[in-house]
């Protein structure tokens, strides 16, 4: 069982830390599995991001590095998609919600017996009714929750603009602007515009798209970010109910304990942090996702914090549950040995992160950042001691060594990923600098 929700940054959740909201089914999936806490997109926004989860493959090497850009889909990849893979290990197959990839992996072409197009009230429903259909083989159901992406009609509704279909957020809206400033979850404490902050960001930044986020940062006071987080942790709840009711006919049905569930996220919001809305940035709050594994009995209760990449090791997991052969030349890992609390020598250095702006490469310790286009095009964040990243390093002549060793690793994957795009914009390491 396969859950995912679209928008939502690794720490909303209530287990998780987040005292703005509570979130009894994910956090009833926590308590009983396994939450990793360094889970990050391949790309922190829809198309790229589910296209990676849907084959195990970086959707930059199909051409695609932002939404609205046309897959071009290999019959090898094509063939070896999670629903044809999971199909052909002999499971009953249903896909329900959210799908926003390419053509070639719409569910009824993509591996899936049954797919129901509503994203939201009509959904639990509808993967209730396919679990509990009585059967004598194996089912694997994706359910895809559109929200908390709502909260990408916020500032709509602060421009006093009610968007069809999206009248719960004005709703919402509404309600936090009656609300006591004190009754609204406080400005994070990485609310500060970082030092040293790449030109990207502002590059980037549409004044045009749906969540004005460079203009947000520009207009809006403290109060209206406030709001704006009071509405996120509202849709986030939506769809942890949601959540809640596919859970309990889980257990209703006898079949909690033979079900590995996995939840995660498309991608994340920046949630106020740094003075920004909506996702497609390389900050934790919009790359960094949920992701947790629940199947009792045989995943250990524990909390891991070891690098994973969403959208490559999902795959790979997947096919080590139902026993099929992982496609050859994928990046990713199955991530059993980690939820079964196996012995593991070594995991990985490093996992990146890459869209039309540049790419991330992340470390346990570091974060290092490389733009295409501006005048400061890197960034150097020192995760252990800046969780928040405040404070830009990339400049500092201390740090030259690290900023030199980051930059290798990316001439690294480069090379073992086929990265050709990022071969036009990675700064080459100096070579006077030793590592």
């Amino acid at each position: 069982m396969l859950i995912i929700t679209d928008q939502q940054h690794a720490e909303m959740m209530s287990c998780a830390g987040n005292k703005f909201l509570n979130t009894p089914a994910m956090d009833s999936l926590a308590r009983d599995g396994i939450r990793f806490t360094n889970a990050y997109v391949t790309n922190p926004v829809c198309v790229p991001s589910r296209i990676s989860m849907a084959t195990g493959v970086m959707a930059g090497r199909l051409g695609v590095l932002n939404n609205g850009v046309k897959a071009s889909v290999p019959a090898e990849v094509d063939n070896n998609s999670l629903g044809k893979l999971v199909k052909r290990a002999g499971y009953d197959t249903f896909y329900g919600g959210k799908v926003h990839m390419c053509p070639e992996l719409n569910p009824p072409d993509a591996g899936y017996d049954e797919y129901f197009k509503d994203q939201r009230d009509a959904l639990p429903g509808a993967c209730i009714d396919f679990i509990e259909r009585k059967r004598d083989r194996p089912f694997f159901a994706v359910a895809s929750f559109i929200n908390p992406h709502d909260i990408c009609f916020a500032y709509s509704a602060y421009k006093g603009k009610s968007i069809k279909g999206k009248q719960s957020v004005a709703h919402l809206f509404r309600q936090a602007s009656e609300m006591p400033t004190e009754q609204l979850p406080p400005l994070p404490d990485n609310f500060r515009i970082p030092e040293l902050e790449p030109d990207a960001i502002e590059l980037y930044s549409k004044a045009n798209a749906v969540t004005p986020a460079g203009t947000m940062r520009k207009v809006y006071d403290e109060r209206q970010w406030q709001i704006y987080r009071w509405i996120y942790c509202r849709l986030t709840e939506q769809v942890d109910r949601h959540i809640g009711r596919i859970l309990d006919a889980l257990k209703r049905n006898g079949l909690d304990k033979e079900t590995l569930v996995i939840f995660t996220s498309d991608h994340g919001d920046m949630d106020a942090c740094h003075r920004l809305a909506s996702k497609g940035r390389f900050y934790e709050q919009s790359v960094r996702v949920p992701f947790l594994m629940q199947y009792k009995g045989k995943i250990v209760n524990q909390v891991d914090a070891n690098l994973i990449s969403s959208g490559l090791d999902l795959l790979p997991t997947v096919c080590d549950y139902v026993g099929v052969d992982v496609p050859k030349g994928l990046l990713g890992k199955s991530l059993r040995p980690l939820a079964e609390s196996k012995d593991i020598d070594h995991w990985r250095d490093y996992i990146v992160t890459e869209n039309h702006t540049g790419r991330m490469l992340r470390s346990v310790d570091f974060k290092y950042c490389v733009y295409r286009e501006g005048d400061l095009r890197e960034s150097l964040v020192n995760m252990s001691d800046d969780p928040g990243e405040m404070k830009n390093l990339a400049t500092a002549p201390e740090h030259a060594n690290t900023l030199n060793k980051y930059r290798r690793y990316l001439k690294d994957w480069i090379t073992s990923s086929g990265d050709q795009d990022a071969e036009s914009f990675a700064l080459a390491p100096d070579p006077r600098v030793t590592n």
